[in-house]
């Protein structure tokens, strides 16, 4: 029964996640609340609401993708010893119930895996089975859950066999298998993580060490390791589709084939986007022209042209490209963008800045990019995650 007081509080059905328990003050009808907090942010608790928090809702991992908070750096210290040395036993005596607990930590992952899920663990006859389908997924932490109990269980018989040599050895390899099962479970992505905020160093590196590299290859092999640079473009979701992708001109002789250097997809429009890139060295400026301004250097003007050219030829040859293939691309309105030159460098005037910007931003269907400002962006990317590179001045 509701009364005037609570009769617009309706009791919530989803109870997975934190909610409180609001007692009507005329009435006394408990109601189920998950209510939003200060301008929007957590949940609404009054006095006298009893705060709810589900069992199981509250995940803690060192991976942030996998954990309902975030760990501070002591945090994560407490995250490891509460994963590595929390059961240690106290003395010997407490080696058999640290036994039992080994083989709870075990069966708590080998009992939740799909790869076994329809066989029994209990039941010897399918022993052989679950060894075969885990030992093909060596990659899975019910590998080495299994690895685990099994040297766990040769301690708890060399035990009873009295062989210390035995038991210490099968030991020592539980327990290694165990530190598998902990990487596997809650460190393996954070430290893959680490490995991709590495390579975005080493991107920035390495444009810091070769801004004066006039190898146009050297950039495509940058670019090629390290895709996400490139993405950093464009201001929507964009899927690969080729580097040097050919885009049509081919005559009978098949001579005259023409290769953009990369083309890409808008994702949800799945229309072309083609990428030219030349190099740190490429002037972006001519010659001073009449009225105290510059005009764009010949190499620019020709890297423009060019890549109009493929979009062109992408255009018209669309149906023969994409025949027999997967890909899937339209060509509504193909974005081009090149790829060119050193602005910090190179625009070293007032003057020279303001022809630049006036020439690309009144470009119709071409951006241009300098290399600075492109690499500037990834050291903005990498300065959210706080990743620090080293800068070479060249």
């Amino acid at each position: 029964m509701t009364c005037e007081a609570c009769k617009h509080l309706i009791n919530i059905e989803d109870l997975s996640s934190p909610y409180v328990i609001r007692t009507c003050q005329k009435c006394n009808r408990k109601i189920n609340l998950r209510e939003p907090g200060e301008k929007g942010r957590g949940i609404k608790v009054e006095k006298g609401d009893q705060f709810i928090m589900p069992q199981g809702w509250l995940q803690i991992s060192a991976n942030p993708l996998k954990s309902r908070g975030a760990l501070t750096r002591h945090g994560l210290e407490w995250f490891a010893k509460l994963i590595f040395i929390q059961d240690l036993p106290k003395n010997s005596d407490d080696l058999e119930s640290q036994l039992k607990k080994n083989e709870e930590f075990c069966e708590n992952y080998l009992r939740k895996s799909d790869i076994i899920k329809d066989l029994d663990l209990s039941n010897p006859e399918h022993f052989e089975e679950i060894f075969q389908r885990l030992n093909s997924n060596q990659a899975s932490v019910e590998w080495w859950a299994f690895l685990f109990t099994t040297y766990n269980s040769i301690v708890e018989k060399a035990i009873e066999e009295n062989n210390a040599k035995k038991a210490a050895w099968a030991m020592g390899n539980a327990e290694r298998c165990r530190s598998m099962c902990v990487f596997k479970d809650s460190l393996e992505e954070v430290v893959w993580m680490g490995h991709s905020a590495r390579r975005i160093i080493d991107a920035i590196n390495k444009w810091h060490s070769n801004k004066t590299n006039s190898d146009e290859e050297f950039w495509q092999i940058v670019f090629n390791e390290n895709p996400y640079v490139l993405s950093q473009l464009f201001s929507v979701p964009v899927v690969f589709i080729k580097d040097k992708a050919y885009v049509g001109g081919m005559n009978i002789d098949r001579q005259d084939a023409k290769f953009v250097d990369y083309l890409y997809t808008n994702e949800s429009s799945n229309d072309a986007l083609l990428v030219e890139i030349k190099t740190p060295e490429t002037k972006l400026i001519g010659n001073k022209y009449r009225k105290g301004v510059y005009k764009p250097s010949n190499d620019l003007s020709g890297s423009i042209v060019q890549v109009l050219d493929y979009r062109r030829e992408l255009s018209k040859n669309i149906q023969t490209i994409t025949s027999g293939t997967d890909h899937v691309i339209d060509v509504f309105n193909p974005r081009c963008v090149v790829i060119a030159g050193n602005a910090s460098k190179e625009l070293d005037s007032e003057l020279k800045r303001k022809s630049f910007e006036l020439f690309r931003t009144n470009l119709r269907d071409v951006e241009i990019v300098t290399y600075d400002e492109l690499f500037k962006k990834a050291e903005t990317l990498a300065t959210l995650f706080n990743l620090k590179w080293q800068s070479t001045k060249t």
